[in-house]
């Protein structure tokens, strides 16, 4: 109970810091009911949240696979890579187009992992 009461004074204290008074007061203001948790001055109920982290998990595993294994071919075979890579003409777009590969597996291997963990960018 005390703890809550904390929460909400540091919570419309922060707004208040921030210019947002109106929101700072309704926060003060406003009381829970039916379980319903107050963010941001605003009633939020739990089918609100719209993705839950356990439907990032598989994404986030398959995505690291991928990840990992792209990474093994291109250690393993870097001889033949180099090769083909170093050929000239249309093969020079090459490097490009793997750069961007492995920069898209990676990205959404991270992006789906720290949704998995709940970290989400501020909006």
């Amino acid at each position: 109970m005390i703890l809550e009461k904390l929460e909400t004074y540091f919570s419309a204290a922060t707004y208040a810091q921030c210019g947002e008074f109106e929101t700072a007061l309704g926060i003060m203001n406003k009381k829970t009911s039916n379980r319903q948790d107050i963010k941001g001055g605003l009633k939020m109920s739990q089918g609100t949240v719209k993705k839950t982290s356990s439907a990032f998990i598989i994404p986030a595993v398959g995505f690291g696979a991928l990840s990992l294994t792209l990474y093994a071919l291109l250690l393993t075979n870097e001889g033949r890579i180099m090769d083909i890579f170093t050929k000239g003409g249309l093969y020079a777009a090459l490097p490009v187009g793997t750069a961007f590969l492995f920069s898209f597996v990676h990205g959404a291997f991270a992006s789906n992992l720290l949704s998995a963990l709940g970290i989400e960018a501020k909006k």
